[in-house]
């Protein structure tokens, strides 16, 4: 393949002009694509790394209130209290089986490994959080490929 031509002619009114191209822009649409594509690219990954994260994190926190629930059924008190009471009261210790129980039968611990669990009871509220690792759909070089996902919830039992 040959260069292409330093110098380009034409005629204007029958004189032979010499034009020259400027040689200080050959190149440059080249040099603009590759840094666009490698933007779009970086992009893409972004986007992508961050909506798998949302969607783990929506998914723990469905997980979390389901367990919160079950806590609140499964370790009731006493559903007969006092004529003031508004919620039922929770045993601590009640809950927190019934917490393991749920994340146990629904797969939550082979579904999402390194998952951890905290549960709390502050008078007639649960509140169960979770943690678990997330590694990321796209690693990007010297960025740590793996993410922590933290998810609460909490559940009352009303007295009707």
């Amino acid at each position: 393949m040959s260069p292409a031509p330093a110098s380009t002619s034409s005629a204007v009114d029958g004189v032979a002009v010499r034009r020259r191209r400027p040689r200080d822009q050959t190149g440059q649409i080249t040099a603009m694509l590759i840094i666009f594509s490698l933007c779009a690219l970086l992009a893409v990954v972004a986007v992508t790394d961050i909506s798998a994260s949302y969607l783990r994190r929506q998914s723990a926190t469905s997980l979390a209130d389901g367990a919160a629930l079950a806590a609140t059924e499964a370790a009731a008190a006493n559903v007969y209290g006092s004529a003031d009471d508004e919620y039922v009261p929770i045993e601590p210790a009640a809950a927190y089986a019934a917490v393991t129980t749920y994340l146990r039968d629904t797969g939550s611990y082979t579904a999402y490994p390194g998952l951890s669990v905290s549960v709390s009871v502050e008078g007639a509220t649960v509140r169960v959080a979770l943690t678990m690792p997330y590694q990321l759909p796209v690693p990007l070089p010297g960025v740590d490929s793996t993410t922590t996902i933290h998810a609460t919830g909490s559940a009352q039992l009303p007295i009707y």
